[in-house]
């Protein structure tokens, strides 16, 4: 009889042991407990969310946490191809908010306001203002161009002109030249295209370019035959050669 119950009460020894031990294990897994002046820090701010958002311990994962809790779905649509794009928030409860925000495009003829663009810059160049003066009556009017570009140079102002059959004044030595329709120096093509002096040598001795050779004085020039067809076609060539350039 002694010995049963020797041995039933190492089972319930070692029973009870393994109990805490498991009890333990489950304690260590539970987040831990917090104090009264915890808890009712937590209740002041879960009142109070511009505060949580700003509190120094916040850190960017709390704040991730917090939108999820109170965001249901975002959803996003970019007008066309412009650089309109509008953000509509689904929040928790049922409540939903509108903004509009301003992503970066390629090119110029994707901006919302490019009609009204090209019809400021025309009317800039009817009253005699040159690439540079237009470009920084722009940029004091407040219109942006596309590429992340702050400001208008001259060169953008004379690629809008060019869009709509204008040229910016030429040089006077450059102007007494007798041209046939559509016909462009190589310096006249930097300022309309942006594309870099070098480049358009490399093409023309390449014999990419349409051109003939002309001399004003001491100045020989080539005259290169471009419409706006052909302006265009130099535009995505230029393009095409930066893709290739560019590192993956």
């Amino acid at each position: 009889m002694a010995r049963t119950l020797e041995r039933q009460w190492e089972e319930a020894m070692a029973a009870a042991a393994a109990l805490q031990a498991d009890y333990a294990r489950f304690v260590a897994t539970q987040p831990a407990t917090l104090t009264a002046a915890e808890q009712d820090a937590i209740r002041r701010l879960a009142t109070d969310m511009p505060a949580l958002w700003r509190a120094p311990t916040t850190t960017a994962a709390d704040r991730q946490a917090i939108l999820r809790q109170l965001i249901e779905r975002v959803v996003v649509t970019v007008q066309g191809e412009t650089e309109q794009v509008e953000v509509q928030v689904h929040w928790g409860g049922g409540h939903a908010t509108q903004g509009t925000l301003i992503r970066p495009v390629a090119r110029l003829d994707q901006l919302s306001y490019y009609p009204q663009l090209l019809a400021r810059v025309s009317a800039l160049h009817a009253q005699g203002h040159g690439r540079e003066a237009i470009a920084r009556q722009l940029n004091a009017e407040g219109w942006r161009p596309a590429k992340r570009c702050e400001t208008f140079n001259a060169a953008m102002v004379g690629d809008l002109l060019v869009r709509q059959g204008q040229r910016s004044s030429r040089p006077t030595w450059a102007a007494q030249i007798e041209r046939e329709a559509d016909e462009w120096t190589l310096a006249e093509l930097v300022a309309a295209l942006d594309i870099p002096l070098p480049t358009l040598h490399h093409w023309l001795r390449r014999g990419r370019l349409q051109a003939r050779p002309v001399c004003s004085g001491s100045h020989p020039l080539w005259l290169v035959c471009a419409d706006a067809a052909e302006l265009e076609r130099l535009r995505h060539l230029h393009a095409a050669s930066q893709r290739r350039q560019r590192p993956e």
